[in-house]
């Protein structure tokens, strides 16, 4: 059954582009303990403090990974230019660059009733977004609690369903409690090689703990037993506070 609920596309623009870096940024910091939440993004942040922020990679891949998540392509030397070096270009320079080509999503209100319903527009367009990533979207209805769905599409809720209205989506809760057992043992596990000078066996089991717990790590990092956006329970309350995040920015750009 075909739900697809296109939205419209406009032509982004760099405030929006660092409204979804910052989003990025602000979400990571709750379940990425590499990220620096210390530090607030903005147009005249350094790429080395946009990096250390986001624990990002070098600015190759990091550069075709933007091209691939914005459906854009600039070659290498493009994103040379705006990227190193890092402590002297701006993240001003990139959000330009990304809006150049971008499209941002827009919501297409619904009628219901005979009236224009933006919440209506949103929960389709949700749905919609996660049924292009197999989600058996006919059995989702407005009060379909959104648990099982953020758990299994988490990446999707953070990435096309978040960038509806950057900023809006309250900060994200990850419960993985095998992953977090996980990263306690790799840290036993290294603690156990720093004092392997005092007995060789701790050597031994330092190392063993350390692969094992690596594995695991690896294996729990992306099956989370739940995850949570705040008091968001259903698609019903997604659908309204993507809606209102819109209808506040397109207020504040007016």
């Amino acid at each position: 059954m075909d739900i697809h609920y296109p939205t419209i596309d406009e032509p982004a623009t760099p405030e929006y582009v660092l409204a979804v870096l910052r989003d990025e940024h602000r979400q990571q910091c709750e379940f990425d303990d590499a990220a620096d939440r210390e530090i607030s993004l903005s147009f005249d942040s350094t790429i080395d403090e946009w990096r250390q922020a986001c624990d990002l990679v070098a600015w190759r891949p990091l550069g075709r990974a933007y091209n691939e998540l914005y459906g854009i392509d600039y070659s290498d030397d493009e994103w040379y230019a705006v990227l190193e070096p890092a402590h002297q270009k701006r993240l001003r320079d990139v959000c330009e660059l990304i809006a150049r080509h971008a499209r941002r999503p827009q919501i297409r209100p619904s009628k219901l009733f005979g009236c224009t319903c933006a919440p209506a527009g949103a929960f389709l367009t949700v749905r919609s977004l996660l049924q292009e990533v197999g989600a058996a979207a006919e059995e989702i209805a407005p009060s379909t609690p959104l648990a099982a769905y953020t758990v299994q599409y988490l990446h999707h809720f953070l990435g096309p369903i978040s960038q509806l209205a950057p900023g809006t989506l309250p900060v994200v809760k990850v419960h993985n409690p095998v992953y977090d057992a996980a990263v306690r043992g790799l840290l036993a596990g290294m603690l156990c090689i720093l004092l392997s000078t005092l007995n060789a066996a701790l050597l031994i089991a330092g190392v063993v703990l350390f692969v094992i717990c690596h594995f695991i790590t690896s294996y729990a990092s992306n099956r989370p037993t739940s995850v949570e956006f705040g008091d968001l329970r259903t698609f019903r309350d997604l659908a309204v506070a993507i809606a209102e995040g819109s209808s506040a920015e397109k207020s504040g750009s007016a």
